[in-house]
């Protein structure tokens, strides 16, 4: 097993997880993989750093073949799966939901198929990461749309089949939908109420001030730079690339 040689390389811990769930491998239908592991280390390369894939070190293979390996994989969903293999037992005493904008640079404008996720306001164009987090601040699903997408619209999306005792989430989240949705799974709103709303809905202070969790989950998936400003022109290729990185947080706590 090749030794990690870069800082943004994933350790042979990580790997020994990796590997079991990764295409390519002998015995599996299709051809075998040359090196999974220093495909994932150039991944891991280009989103930590933001460079363009044309700048990857020759080290890591040519930078197109490991790009078109990394659509291939994004269009199967392999790194959507390899998330939800590594979600490993979350703790749904507290469901926690949150959305952030990211700045897009002008390089991920011009993708053909509409805007790709892209929207626009006195700032410039941005997109938008929506991000749900379990007790421990783990991230557990995400989607990815245009930067004018209100937070509520994708809350329902974040919280479908997941048995929460609690959902957590800022004035924004309060709707009749989120709220019926989540009373359907018994799970108790900490949602503050919209001063417009007639009758004040209670809700636990005390608990709502953990909500700062799932700030702090948003927070550690812009310390990649690809995360906190989007260069992917492709929407289905930004929200690989938040996937990849909840990959990464999981690696480091499962080892």
């Amino acid at each position: 097993m090749t030794n990690p040689q870069r800082r943004h390389d994933i350790s042979d811990a990580a790997w020994a997880l990796l590997e079991p769930h990764l295409p390519g491998q002998s015995g599996q239908w299709g051809g075998i993989a040359k090196d999974n592991r220093l495909f994932i280390n150039a991944v891991f390369w280009i989103l930590r750093t933001g460079a363009p894939w044309r700048d990857l070190p020759p080290e890591y293979g040519k930078w197109g073949t490991v790009h078109q390996r990394f659509i291939r994989w994004r269009d199967k969903r392999i790194w959507e799966k390899l998330l939800e293999v590594l979600i490993d037992d979350p703790d749904f005493e507290w469901l926690m939901i949150d959305a952030s904008h990211c700045k897009v640079h002008p390089h991920a404008a011009g993708a053909k198929g509409g805007n790709q996720g892209m929207g626009r306001n006195k700032r410039g164009f941005n997109s938008k990461i929506h991000l749900a987090v379990d007790a421990h601040g783990m991230p557990v699903r995400v989607a990815v749309t245009a930067g004018t997408t209100a937070d509520c619209t994708q809350a329902i999306a974040l919280i479908d089949g997941i048995a929460a005792q609690f959902l957590l989430a800022d004035r924004g989240y309060d709707s009749n939908g989120i709220i019926d949705k989540a009373i359907e799974t018994s799970c108790e709103i900490v949602i503050p109420p919209k001063k417009n709303r007639k009758a004040q809905r209670y809700y636990d202070k005390a608990l709502y001030r953990v909500r700062h969790l799932v700030e702090n989950a948003i927070l550690h998936l812009k310390c990649w730079r690809c995360i906190a400003t989007r260069y992917a022109k492709m929407l289905t290729s930004f929200k690989a690339a938040v996937q990849i990185r909840c990959i990464a947080i999981w690696l480091k706590v499962l080892t």
